[in-house]
């Protein structure tokens, strides 16, 4: 008996039974889990055909007497496989699903979770329309076909190709423990493993290579990577303050040193050990087993220690490796943002380099450069707001307001630049999507002293460039991301002339296999401009951009004991709105006038909707009603202010 085995998804599917115990939490994976799994199969589909992709491994306990496994570990990956396979099944009529006969996943005393599985997989609506289902499990079950086409459409990928290499070529690791295996001793290994060697480590050796002749060079190397690679600290904190003056010029803050040799030629011999240099590596491993304790650079001693301050960044070390390299080589359409591919991406610019000292220095010094202007531009999450602050001295060291120059007043244009930013960050929250960053990189790596009033300008062009070049624009007018920013740098091609009405309602526009196309397809960005825009025309000082990633009807699609709404109307722009994953579940199949005795009534709880649907839910309290001919209104009022907007040159 093999206790490793490979399967393809087709072999997980329809070979074994797996059961989920009890002791297992729910299915808790949401939109965001389940749209990076979609993505990172759809790329490989895309990009790698005919190769193996491996999405992890289930780990389990057989119990042969019994003929099942006991799901230990990767049950929210296998549940979701599921649940991909049923809507492939219901919705792609040309993939031979005969294989699939039933679902073997089971969840041990849940019998909610598994009468929903059943549910999807035969497509019964009277089980599907139950109040006995997993709203977890039917709320992604909801979402899963749009995602899918959605994700394949964004590659140019056949819907059937993408099923395809599922099915045959995404392979997961059943890994199963012996017999005699203690359940209660695994998890307690299993909670408290360390961690995998990550893949910017691995780059960081590759890189490091190059410099092995000159100890000192190693050292400088190290010292800015280490620095930059803690994300949630401003990079000026992660360096020894005894030696930030080598590394800003300005107030040991501002200015970065940007001569590599200058800068290791003035290095004084400092290192992670600090002052254990000379330490073989057995000597790590016994002085592991002792628990010596080692500082990093940034590690202070003495009461005169920095304070520490932890800042929420909106992307990791590894992604933002990629966003640098991307600013050096903007043309460059084999470096892409996805960090799966770290190690090869960086392996193919590092070998293909004539030089490969000085692309490593260089390299390292614009990583250093483009940190501080990350930290000095970009927004970061600070008690769960959003902000944009700099680091600045005045008798000691402090966060402050990167534009204003009074800490007591507010420059007129940083609040549009941190809504303008936190509108780009929610409508794509996936790291591989974030080309708007690599925007802002670009353009403050060429204006690092930008003033508030142009980046404004800036990042207002780039908005109005996704709507009108991408999110509205006709099917033979779409332009990708990489065109509008590293071709059209951000300036919008198309015109008000040219925007297509049907991307944002049915208007008789029909899908590949003959029905309407619904709602639910409207982009997440569309949503989140005409909030941005509601923002701007109300002055609603309350609101602030979060992750609301499912769009729903505010008059439902299936109402219970109640007539249809006209499709026309019922997926229009105006019945529609993004609410947040938890909310979703509970949301969608509510009449109007639930839905606001629900949600609508708590002054504070409206606050954390998108204004559109706070107006939604103002209409019902004004009106009580919500009727096709509110819908109608509400439509032509969106796209009178879209229009407007979109005609602001500023």
């Amino acid at each position: 008996m093999e206790m490793i085995r490979p399967l393809s998804i087709k072999n997980l599917l329809s070979e074994s039974e797996y059961r989920i115990p009890i002791y297992q939490r729910n299915y808790a994976w949401g939109i965001t889990e389940v749209t990076q799994l979609i993505q990172d199969i759809a790329d490989y589909a895309k990009e790698s055909g005919n190769d193996d992709y491996y999405v992890g491994s289930l780990v389990v306990f057989p119990h042969k007497s019994e003929n099942y496994y006991e799901t230990i570990d990767g049950q929210q990956r296998s549940t979701t496989l599921t649940i991909i396979a049923c809507s492939i099944r219901h919705n792609c009529k040309e993939y031979d699903m005969a294989w699939y006969k039933s679902v073997n996943v089971s969840f041990d005393y849940r019998e909610r979770s598994n009468e929903t599985l059943r549910g999807i997989y035969q497509h019964s609506k009277p089980l599907l329309d139950s109040e006995k289902i997993n709203t977890e499990i039917m709320s992604i079950y909801n979402k899963m076909w749009h995602i899918i086409e959605k994700e394949c459409a964004n590659r140019n990928l056949c819907v059937l190709k993408f099923a395809e290499y599922l099915f045959s070529k995404v392979v997961l690791l059943r890994v199963e423990v012996p017999t005699d295996t203690d359940l209660n001793h695994y998890f307690e290994i299993m909670n408290s493993r360390g961690e995998q060697l990550e893949q910017h480590e691995i780059v960081k050796a590759l890189l490091m290579s190059a410099l092995k002749n000159s100890s000192k060079d190693m050292q400088t190397f190290n010292h800015i990577w280490e620095a930059c690679s803690n994300m949630g600290r401003y990079v000026q904190m992660n360096i020894g303050k005894d030696y930030r003056g080598l590394f800003f010029k300005k107030d040991k803050i501002e200015n970065v040193e940007t001569d590599f040799d200058i800068l290791s030629e003035e290095m004084p011999k400092v290192t992670v050990l600090e002052g254990n240099d000379e330490k073989c590596l057995l000597d790590l491993f016994s002085d592991d087993l002792n628990n010596v304790p080692y500082d990093r650079p940034w590690d202070e001693q003495g009461k005169d220690k920095d304070q520490p301050e932890s800042f929420g960044s909106i992307i990791s070390f590894s992604n933002f490796l990629l966003h640098v390299l991307k600013v050096i080589y903007p043309q460059d359409e084999k470096i892409v943002l996805d960090d799966k591919r770290l190690i090869p991406i960086f392996k193919g610019c590092y070998e293909s380099s004539s030089d490969k000292v000085n692309f490593v220095k260089d390299f390292i010094m614009r990583l250093l450069k483009l940190r501080y202007l990350f930290d000095k531009y970009v927004i970061k999450r600070k008690l769960e707001k959003w902000c944009l602050m700099r680091l600045k001295h005045k008798d000691s060291l402090y966060y402050g307001s990167t534009f204003s120059k009074q800490e007591n007043e507010e420059d007129v244009y940083e609040k549009e630049i941190i809504m303008l930013q936190a509108m780009f960050h929610v409508s794509l929250p996936s790291q591989i999507y974030k080309h708007w960053l690599s925007a802002v990189l670009l353009y403050v790596d060429q204006y690092p002293e930008t003033a508030s009033r142009d980046f404004f300008k800036f990042l207002w062009s780039l908005a109005k460039s996704y709507m009108l070049d991408r999110y509205l624009a006709k099917g033979n007018l779409i332009h990708s991301f990489e065109d509008i920013i590293y071709k059209k740098s951000g300036v919008p091609q198309n015109r008000i002339d040219d925007i297509d009405w049907t991307n944002i309602n049915v208007d008789g526009r029909r899908e590949s296999n003959g029905h309407k196309q619904v709602g639910e397809q409207v982009e997440n960005f569309v949503f989140n401009f005409y909030d941005y825009i509601l923002w701007k025309e109300q002055r609603n000082a309350d609101f602030e951009f979060s992750y609301r990633t499912s769009v729903e009807h505010f008059y439902p699609q299936h109402p219970i004991n109640k007539n249809e709404m006209d499709p026309e109307c019922l997926h229009g722009f105006g019945n529609l709105c993004l609410v947040s994953n938890s909310m979703n579940s509970k949301f969608s199949n509510s009449l109007p006038e639930a839905k606001y005795s629900n949600f609508g009534t708590n002054s504070e709880q409206l606050k954390t909707y998108s204004i559109k649907l706070q107006n939604m839910m103002q209409a019902m309290k004004e009106h009580d009603t919500w009727n096709e001919g509110k819908v109608n209104s509400e439509s032509q009022e969106a796209k009178k202010l879209i229009l407007k907007y979109l005609n602001l040159e500023y």
